[in-house]
């Protein structure tokens, strides 16, 4: 869709939502809202909360950990869009089960992780957990339980080499911090993502989004520790054409509504995955570069946006601080 489409599509399911939640949740709000357009639906809090209530008070698939009721939101619109609601909850149980017997103690993340584990597949859980003990060696007490479903995607690739990958997420997250990139769990969360298609460490990657971060500011968008990722992802999908243009354009034609007064920040997210959400489509459709990657692209957005409700994006104390030292 166009801008102009996206934007109305865009309005009125923050306008659903508001109206079906109170308007309580800022965050919530926009990141429903943008759930819905980016996968052209339209908002039912009616089929939602339906959802919501398999999972919190039907007995045939009671999930082993509460979640808040902000991703219990989020985990709903997960579960409807892989249609059959019953068999996506049986796979979440059996997967959380099986990140259990790799050894992943019990938490809201591995629940979470569980959503983006290869059904029924003990080995890709086995492989995350390598995965993390490498990061947890070179990276302490910046590893912690909201590296759990990360690297439970980062893995599903089934000839990755953990030590290997540990070491170029190492890499990038020190390139980007000598960049003025702020440290902590977002840039932590960036490394990560870069990682996806190819476990090896890429200056071009670390240049491009380098380059995306400087064209956001010099169009006097404000980046955040937040939006890193989602640079990470964008940088992925568009390659040496960064899309800053189009992206622009899009977020001063949303920062003009009036439910992003006070909310800028949430219009610079929507519009990079708006944004690169259609370039990853099209690579699929012409089958280029990246294509062969574009679930795993969605289910990065996904899991971006359960981490913020669980503590990724928030100051991190101790690791923040540590690693300053370092």
């Amino acid at each position: 869709m166009d801008n102009e489409q996206f934007i109305k599509v865009f309005l009125d399911n923050y306008n659903r939502i508001f109206n079906y939640t109170g308007g309580q949740d800022l965050q919530l709000m926009h990141s429903l809202a943008c759930k819905y357009t980016i996968a052209n639906k339209q908002f039912s809090g009616v089929v939602l909360h339906k959802i919501i209530e398999q999972f919190t008070e039907d007995r045939r698939h009671p999930l082993p950990f509460r979640l808040d009721y902000k991703n219990e939101y989020k985990l709903a619109f997960h579960l409807l869009q892989q249609g059959d609601v019953d068999m996506a909850m049986s796979r979440l149980i059996e997967n959380d089960r099986l990140l259990e017997q790799a050894k992943f103690r019990g938490s809201q993340h591995r629940l979470l992780a569980a959503l983006f584990l290869q059904p029924g597949d003990l080995e890709h859980a086995k492989r995350a957990k390598h995965l993390y003990e490498e990061m947890n060696k070179t990276q302490r007490l910046l590893t912690s339980k909201a590296d759990i479903p990360y690297v439970v995607c980062l893995t599903k690739n089934p000839h990755v080499q953990p030590r290997e990958q540990a070491r170029a997420i190492v890499q990038y997250y020190r390139e980007l911090k000598r960049s003025q990139f702020s440290i902590g769990n977002p840039l932590q969360a960036l490394a990560q993502i870069l990682t996806m298609p190819r476990p090896e460490y890429d200056q071009i990657l670390v240049q491009s989004v380098i380059n995306i971060k400087e064209e956001l500011r010099r169009c006097e968008i404000k980046v955040k520790k937040f939006h890193y990722p989602y640079i990470a992802i964008l940088a992925l999908a568009s390659g040496k054409n960064s899309k800053i243009s189009e992206i622009s354009f899009l977020y001063n034609q949303l920062i003009e509504q009036k439910i992003f007064k006070g909310a800028k920040e949430y219009a610079l997210a929507a519009a990079i995955q708006k944004v690169a959400s259609d370039e990853l489509e099209m690579q699929k459709l012409l089958e280029l570069p990246y294509f062969q990657h574009f679930k795993d692209f969605t289910d990065l957005y996904q899991l971006i946006d359960f981490n913020l409700d669980i503590g990724m994006f928030f100051p991190s104390g101790t690791s923040d601080f540590t690693d300053f030292f370092n």
